[in-house]
Order: structure tokens, then sequence, then C-alpha cells
């Protein structure tokens, strides 16, 4: 997991949840990097989930719905890149543009970055079928960032 996404993560508790209820989580924490990150740089995905885990425990939050508020404040972050992308008329032409627009830039700019697969498929005018795998295991992460896709 880049760097990028545990700072965005950092950024997200601290202005949600407040400074001292992360560095007290990150106390708690076992973490090789000590919990600083650096763009560019892969780190463990366990390690994300013990400070979520531990934020959690902090404050009383439940995982799922951290990772959703997250997952939401994360697309809205994305979305102020610099990056090119490709111009599309609605949330469903972004999403299936996702694996080759936005993840075929990750690559480029991060070869060895793990990112998931998102497939889609159209079932009807109004509907759009995503399918979404990752060894990662951060589901919920992905449902906020479609969650702040069809908000936007």
């Amino acid at each position: 997991m880049l760097g990028f996404i545990f700072r965005e993560f950092f950024d997200f508790a601290n202005n949600r949840l407040g400074q001292s209820a992360v560095e007290s989580a990150l106390s708690r924490c076992q973490l090789a990097t000590g919990g600083r990150s650096v763009n560019g740089h892969d780190y463990p995905p366990s390690e994300l989930v013990q400070v979520l885990g531990e934020v959690c425990r902090e404050t009383g939050h439940r995982p799922r719905d951290l990772l959703l508020q997250f997952g939401e404040y994360l697309f809205t972050t994305l979305g102020n890149m610099p990056m090119p992308l490709p111009a599309t008329k609605d949330s469903f032409e972004f999403l299936e543009a996702v694996q080759e627009g936005f993840h075929g830039e990750i690559r480029q700019m991060f070869p060895g970055a793990q990112h998931p697969e998102l497939t889609h498929s159209r079932v009807g005018t109004p509907e759009l079928v995503l399918e979404y795998r990752s060894r990662l295991g951060l589901a919920d992460l992905a449902e906020g960032l479609l969650i702040g896709c069809f908000r936007a």
C-alpha cells in the first residue's frame, strides 16, 4: 500500500477524530514504520489495519464506518490531484474508466504499487455492475470511494 494512502488516513483521522486520539492509538501500535509514511514508498497493508483497529478502540467507531467515511474523504482528495483523467459525462463513465485511467496512471507513477482490480459491465441504462478484487481486503474503503463518487 502506498504511503499516500497512509498519510491521507492520518490526515482524515486527525481532522475528524482529533490528533490526540490518533496519537494515543499510534502509541499502542507496533509499526515497523513508526507511523511515518512517505509518498511513493510501499507499506504493508497490515499496518493500516492495525492503526485502524487502535483508532476505533480509542474513539468507539466501528472499522467499517470509519473506512466508509475515509473512502468518501479519499475520493475528494484523489479528485483534486493533478492527474490527467479521462473526460466523462457521469459517475458510471468515470467508474468504467478507473481501471485503465486512474489505475493506469498509478501503475506508471509507482510500478510496484498494489491496487485493486475493478471490472465492470452495463446491465442496462441505469445499472452498472462493478466487481472489486483486491488482496488488501479493503472493500469497505472501496465502498466509501463509490459513495464519494456518487456524491460528487
